[in-house]
């Protein structure tokens, strides 16, 4: 982690206060006063207590042996993988960022389905790196740095020094069809996972009518000069988009230099096409003009010679399935005049000056009844739902996305409206929600390209900020609600007979004095026992309340029963609640001294005591792992607690 983003910049320290806070506790055993001084001493990790549930946090863990112990780390040792669709990426301390667009690997069995990560592409530097960092992150993204060499350097690294350092970023962000870098001073470099077969200028774009009367009005020769130097494609705005108001960065044109030699290749430019061994094009995009040279000999690397100052972008072009039901696509790269055509080739380009450097992800909740989705815009083979007919009243949740950007021509600003709109894909169940359907998303005629994840085909969205809504269930304590939000008074409580409702409050007093939450039972356990018998309470309540309902609804004359207790002046409803109070009150609290959580002074999380001594305890608790589950049981048990006694 980079320094501004440590507590007090002194993360590093936390070590020796551990070390420290060890000896105390092993000089003098079972001192109150040493524990708490020790403990002080401690200071957390991060400024805020870290994402351990983020989808980048693989990049920040050591790959472990099967006994939970680090591996021994090499220079070449790359993270665990990373997915911010459509790509998978990981990072080593070679400086390089490897991206995997693992569909293209998917292997469907009876049981399963599996996207295999492998570095189809990675991007990086000349320069040797000196550090890498993770500088920035918020919900829908992470950016790392890499360091170069400093011609200098002695003592501790901080964040002033560090900052002066040449170096390059990356900004990973959910949802974008561009791997983004930005260098300041370093000499950037593509690395195929085998071998890069060419890199080459993009074909001047052509719509369907323009390449019609092509093919018929020029003669088939070529010429070498116009295929070396061809202009790069600025096409005219599709009528599909609004105008803007400000007029797009002209990339200039792409040639090969004289230099070029058959060893070598020398491209100039600011958009390439690069293609590998394995079948795939890439699109790259410069914000200024670059030279890239390619050793056609060894073809591993296409890199510059040239310190380079500003942003390079890297656009997958993924091929036509190999047929109508498979994602995966056939290993054939698209030719010139395939690319020149392509609908989604155009959009890539066009939208390729705007880039996400963060996002966050906002919501809200209305009462109302949900905007009617169009069923025109098909997602791949699935149609948007078409809710039209639903105009019933309830609680609708809206999740807004909106991604702070820059743009190629301002590289020194950032706002959320930068000159192009963005481009970015959303998720297939996102795409079926979202309120401005008809305005923002792309049909498969104006996109033509297929990217997909593991849920399925993702659509193209246009906008810094769009926002999907759902249509939320009414879940109360009681029976009395359905999921509609309507009475139904089938299930209601008050019409079941008598006896029935006897039976139950029966059956809940014997379940009280058969079995109790374990304390010693460790965070799983423990949650689900307490969240048993916090379901018992409620369940006697509501019973109980069904009960005194019926009995003013009827004769004064007829009585009705209420089971109790053998204290006849607690019923059971009380007496479950008293447990359910008391039980909770021992685990959260502590019993005679002996606390079973702890508050994770690293991370800034809460662990299992179990889990400090195993870390396969709890089921992997001191790992954060399922904390959903374990403290979801607790918090289950303490809401219905709270509405008893508030």
């Amino acid at each position: 982690f980079h320094p501004s983003l440590l507590y007090h910049g002194e993360g590093i320290d936390i070590t020796s206060a551990k070390s420290s806070a060890d000896t105390a506790l092993l000089n003098v055993e079972d001192n109150v006063e040493s524990r708490r001084l020790a403990s002080s001493s401690m200071k957390p990790f991060l400024r805020f207590p870290f994402p351990t549930g983020a989808f980048w946090t693989n990049l920040v863990l050591l790959p472990q042996t099967s006994d939970g112990k680090p591996k021994p780390t090499t220079e070449s040792q790359s993270s665990y993988p990373i997915v911010a669709y459509p790509y998978s990426y990981q990072w080593s301390p070679l400086g390089r960022l490897q991206v995997s667009y693992s569909a293209s690997r998917r292997k469907i069995q009876p049981f399963s389905i599996q996207d295999a990560f492998a570095p189809d592409v990675s991007i990086g530097s000349v320069d040797n790196i000196h550090s890498r960092h993770v500088v920035k992150y918020d919900s829908l993204s992470v950016t790392l740095r890499y360091y170069g060499e400093a011609e200098e350097t002695s003592g501790k690294q901080n964040s002033t020094n560090l900052d002066q350092l040449k170096h390059w970023d990356t900004y990973i962000v959910q949802g974008s069809p561009y791997v983004t870098a930005r260098y300041y001073g370093l000499r950037p470099e593509l690395t195929a996972l085998s071998d890069f077969t060419d890199i080459a200028c993009v074909p001047t774009m052509k719509t369907e009518e323009e390449r019609l009367t092509t093919e018929a009005t020029e003669p088939k020769t070529s010429n070498s000069t116009q295929s070396n130097r061809r202009r790069m494609s600025i096409f005219s705005q599709p009528s599909s988009l609004a105008t803007t108001g400000s007029s797009s960065k002209k990339f200039g044109v792409c040639g090969i230099s004289e230099k070029s030699t058959r060893q070598k290749k020398i491209i100039t430019g600011v958009q390439f096409v690069v293609t590998s061994q394995e079948g795939l094009t890439w699109l790259v995009f410069a914000s200024e003009p670059i030279t890239f040279e390619f050793d056609q000999a060894a073809r591993r690397n296409i890199k510059t010679s040239e310190p380079f100052q500003g942003v390079i972008r890297l656009a997958l072009v993924p091929s036509p399935p190999s047929n109508g039901s498979n994602v995966t696509a056939s290993t054939k790269p698209l030719n010139d005049e395939e690319l020149a055509t392509s609908s989604g080739v155009k959009r890539l380009i066009y939208h390729a000056a705007t880039f996400p450097i963060g996002g966050t992800a906002n919501w809200s909740f209305r009462s109302g009844s949900r905007a009617p989705l169009a069923s025109s815009i098909a997602s791949g083979r699935r149609r948007l739902r078409d809710l039209s007919s639903s105009t019933k009243e309830s609680t609708i949740g809206s999740i807004t996305f909106t991604f702070n950007t820059m743009h190629m021509s301002s590289l020194e600003s950032t706002s959320t409206s930068a000159q192009m709109e963005l481009l970015m894909l959303s998720l297939p169940h996102h795409a079926s929600s979202i309120s401005s359907a008809e305005k923002i998303l792309f049909r498969p005629k104006q996109f033509d390209l297929f990217f997909w994840c593991i849920k399925g085909r993702m659509v193209p969205v246009v906008g810094s900020s769009w926002t999907y809504e759902e249509k939320l269930t009414s879940i109360g304590f009681d029976d009395e609600t359905s999921i509609d939000g309507m009475q139904n008074q089938g299930l209601s409580l008050s019409s079941m007979d008598q006896s029935i409702r006897d039976l139950i409050l029966q059956t809940v007093d014997s379940d009280l004095k058969i079995k109790m939450p374990v304390l010693e039972s460790g965070a799983y356990g423990f949650g689900k026992g307490i969240a048993r018998l916090a379901q018992l309470a409620l369940i006697a309540d509501s019973v109980e309340g069904a009960n005194a309902h019926v009995k003013h609804a009827t004769v004064k004359n007829v009585t009705t029963a209420t089971h109790q207790s053998n204290d006849s002046s607690i019923t059971t409803s009380q007496r479950a609640y008293a447990l359910l109070e008391k039980y909770l009150t021992m685990w959260l609290v502590g019993d005679g001294g002996d606390r079973r959580l702890f508050y994770d002074v690293d991370l800034g999380g809460i662990v299992s005591k179990d889990g400090l001594t195993n870390v396969f305890s709890d089921f992997g608790n001191v790992r954060y792992n399922d904390h959903h589950f374990h403290y979801g049981y607790v918090l289950y048990a303490a809401a219905i607690l709270g509405k008893a006694k508030p």
